[in-house]
């Protein structure tokens, strides 16, 4: 009896993917979604996008020229598909030889290093370092549970977010989707990952005043996305071993004490120009990020515990002056409607439930 297999489904137009279930099947490849619909890809026109290189993960569209993709995981997924699409197997170089090509780069990049200098080098890393990849070390930063606490599973909450990154990044010109995450944790933070993997934390949403804050912190963080900025971070840190680390699949140790790291004046200000201009594109006001800087700020001096976010996106005063300066749209759209706003301010209520029941529990009698 063929097995399905745990998959996510990017349709190409919006910037979250569907979760479904993925099944094997004569003749084509079934979609299957938790509202009972389903669709199916016929094996005849099933391509392969990429495969990492342990052959439990696996990226498909529906054609060389689709913009769908469909990411399916599970144990020897690689191996099963290949045994009903066999023509897959020639639509990418053996692992073997992929090895050799990235290791020949590896080379040609420490020599490219001393020739041309460390900044061409890295955004030229950037540019080429495969999207799987990107996607991998970015589900795995954001998803650390050595560093984060529990992920939010407040589904009509995550919805609601990732329908507004989707009106953000839809002029932004990404190659990839923004994903966003929410953890259960009092800290005020957010963090772009690679891979267009945001992470939101709990402290930031309840602090915020308005869905404008929340979604001008969203439009900085995809603005780090677009120009890159958290892998070229990576390649600052780990340098030519991040390439290496990325064939053997051993990538969230690397990457998840980056996102700790702050960034310099540079990026943080072409983070905060990018996000102006989602914020226009998609008609919402530009001074919500202002308020959330300008309120933090002053929190900060009653000594609310809001370090991690002023420690990696330093609110320098030209910073918001620039954004309140903005000329905002004039007719603009609410960045959430009330309802979506009350689901994304509740988007950790079961997990908040569930630790001060297990506070409040009585002890075991010894």
């Amino acid at each position: 009896m063929n097995r399905s297999y745990q998959a996510t489904l990017y349709d190409g137009h919006s910037a979250a993917g569907r979760v479904c279930a993925a099944l094997p099947a004569d003749g084509a490849l079934e979609i299957h979604f938790d509202d009972s619909t389903s669709t199916a890809w016929p094996y005849a026109t099933l391509t392969l996008i990429s495969d990492e290189g342990d052959g439990n993960r696996v990226v498909l569209a529906p054609g060389p020229k689709s913009g769908e993709r469909l990411t399916v995981a599970g144990p020897g997924v690689f191996r099963v598909m290949l045994a009903a699409v066999p023509s897959l197997r020639d639509q990418q170089p053996t692992r073997g030889y992929r090895m050799a090509a990235l290791t020949a780069g590896a080379i040609v990049a420490v020599l490219a290093l001393a020739w041309a200098g460390y900044p061409l080098i890295k955004d030229g890393l950037a540019a080429v370092l495969p999207a799987s990849w990107s996607d991998r070390i970015g589900a795995e930063m954001v998803n650390d549970e050595a560093m984060f606490e529990k992920p939010c599973t407040g589904a009509a909450g995550i919805a609601a977010l990732n329908d507004l990154a989707g009106r953000l990044s839809r002029y932004a010109g990404m190659r990839e989707p923004i994903t966003v995450h929410v953890r259960s944790s009092d800290t005020v933070n957010a963090f772009a990952a690679t891979g267009g993997h945001i992470a939101v934390l709990d402290g930031l949403i309840q602090q915020a005043a308005t869905p404008d804050e929340v979604a001008g912190v969203l439009a900085h963080e995809i603005g780090h996305v677009k120009h890159r900025h958290p892998l070229k971070r990576l390649i600052d840190v780990a340098g030519i071993q991040l390439i290496v680390t990325g064939i053997s699949g051993d990538v969230g140790a690397v990457g998840t004490t980056v996102l700790m790291l702050n960034y310099g004046r540079k990026d943080e200000a072409q983070a905060d120009r990018t996000a102006l201009d989602l914020l226009d594109h998609a008609g919402i006001k530009a001074n919500g990020l202002a308020d959330f800087f300008d309120r933090m700020a002053a929190k900060r001096k009653n000594r609310l515990d809001i370090t991690g976010f002023l420690r990696t996106h330093p609110p320098l005063a030209e910073r918001s002056a620039m954004m309140r300066d903005h000329k905002s749209p004039a007719a603009p759209r609410p960045a959430l409607t009330d309802r979506q706003w009350r689901d994304v301010r509740a988007v950790c209520a079961a997990e908040k439930a569930g630790s001060s029941s297990a506070k409040d529990a009585p002890e075991a009698d010894k």
